[in-house]
């Protein structure tokens, strides 16, 4: 029977094969740079199941010292604020989505409200394909604010691969960006709307589309639905 196991069960490194049969695929959350987050939730839908999963509350914590924002590659087995493990995965190809954000973090003076995939709120998913041996790849595609999409691990990390194992050492990645309160200067098109309050280093694609903003975004802590990935040519990595 298939199972999701929250963080708090036994970490271990290595492959996503579970020796209780089915794969193990580890998730973590993080923020715009190299902090994991705690208490977001997620579903797994594909062959005819959804189930879900959340990570136990915690307060954020450093999970790399490397340079660059954001991290690419997160470490359920050292740092395991953020993670969240389903087992017992059989064979096939599915996808992941975070179904609730990390909780606000009172501690930035600048004011936390998280927001899934970047400024204004798009989307990320993941791809997550298991083999009948129990070996896990996944990516996870990002969506910018004007539509432009990423598709993250680009290889470039300190695992240089073009896909996640989904084990603890190498759990899936989704980042969830701070928005930051009216005022901030130096984001995006500086006009102090919805994609001017996030956190991270913005981009060439940082812009939400202005004729969408009055119908899409409620006033701070700027929250937008999740939009679905816009049919443009996409690239891999890259700051958001």
């Amino acid at each position: 029977m298939l199972a999701a196991a929250l963080a708090g069960a036994a970490l271990a490194g290595g492959s996503g094969a579970s020796a209780a049969g089915g794969a193990t695929v580890w998730v973590q959350t993080m923020d715009s740079c190299k902090q994991a987050l705690g208490a977001a939730a997620y579903v797994r839908s594909g062959g005819g199941v959804s189930l879900t999963a959340q990570s136990p509350s915690a307060q954020k914590a450093r999970v790399a010292s490397t340079s660059g924002c954001p991290l690419e590659q997160g470490d359920c087995a050292r740092a395991t604020t953020g993670c969240l493990s389903f087992t017992g995965v059989p064979g096939g190809t599915f996808t992941l989505r975070q179904t609730r954000a990390p909780a606000a973090d009172n501690s930035n003076p600048e004011g936390y409200a998280p927001c899934e995939g970047g400024s204004a709120c798009r989307s990320e998913v993941a791809s997550v394909t298991v083999t009948a041996a129990g070996a896990v790849q996944a990516t996870v595609t990002n969506v910018y604010p004007d539509g432009y999409t990423v598709t993250w691990p680009t290889g470039s990390g300190r695992r240089a691969h073009h896909a996640y194992s989904a084990a603890a050492a190498d759990p899936v990645v989704f980042h969830d960006f701070g928005l930051a309160p009216p005022g901030r200067s130096g984001q995006c098109d500086g006009d102090s709307d919805a994609d001017d309050h996030l956190t991270g280093t913005p981009s060439a694609h940082c812009a939400y589309p202005e004729s969408e903003e009055s119908s899409a975004c409620r006033p701070y802590p700027w929250s937008c639905p999740p939009a679905a990935p816009a049919a443009t040519p996409s690239r891999r990595g890259g700051p958001r």
